[in-house]
């Protein structure tokens, strides 16, 4: 029988700088995407905080007041103020659930949304065409990552929130 040999050493050095550079690449994207935020938040009147936590009504489904708070952090006072102003700026509409009346959804008002949708495309269409360039096996791989930056960034937000003053 033949046993294998086990790299117990972890990994080399360069391998751990070329993962120091991805992380440092991500963190500027991710301030330059913050900044994009507010320059789009501005010109649609809005709060930044209150465009995210639109981001979050349209991306999840069945979305309420309660659940956007636990996912932003912010109380149910602040989520109270920013739902109101998000609804008189008429991007989303309080929907009763109807297996539960004292229950509201937070639904999209989708015109307003495509509104949007369509600046994000006007201003993102060189990233969009870049994203062109790559293979269907490619772009599985990027959206793996994306998945999983996603989660890790949740599961650090919960931790830094969870963490003693």
């Amino acid at each position: 029988m033949s046993v294998k040999n086990e790299d117990l050493s972890g990994p080399s050095a360069d391998h751990l700088a070329r993962i120091e550079q991805l992380e440092r690449k991500i963190r500027a994207a991710n301030a330059q995407r913050t900044l994009y935020g507010g320059v789009l938040a501005s010109k649609l009147g809005m709060h930044q905080t209150d465009l995210e936590c639109l981001f979050i009504i349209t991306l999840g489904d069945k979305v309420t007041p309660g659940m956007l708070a636990q996912e932003t952090g912010l109380t149910t006072g602040a989520i109270t103020g920013v739902v109101d102003r998000i609804e008189r700026a008429g991007y989303i509409r309080r929907v009763r659930d109807t297996n539960d009346r004292r229950r509201v959804f937070l639904e999209p008002v989708m015109h307003r949304i495509d509104e949007i949708r369509a600046i994000n495309r006007r201003t993102n269409r060189a990233w969009i065409e870049e994203l062109g360039r790559y293979s269907e096996a490619e772009l599985e791989l990027l959206l793996d990552f994306a998945d999983r930056n996603y989660e890790a960034a949740v599961n650090a937000t919960i931790a830094l929130r969870q963490e003693a003053d």
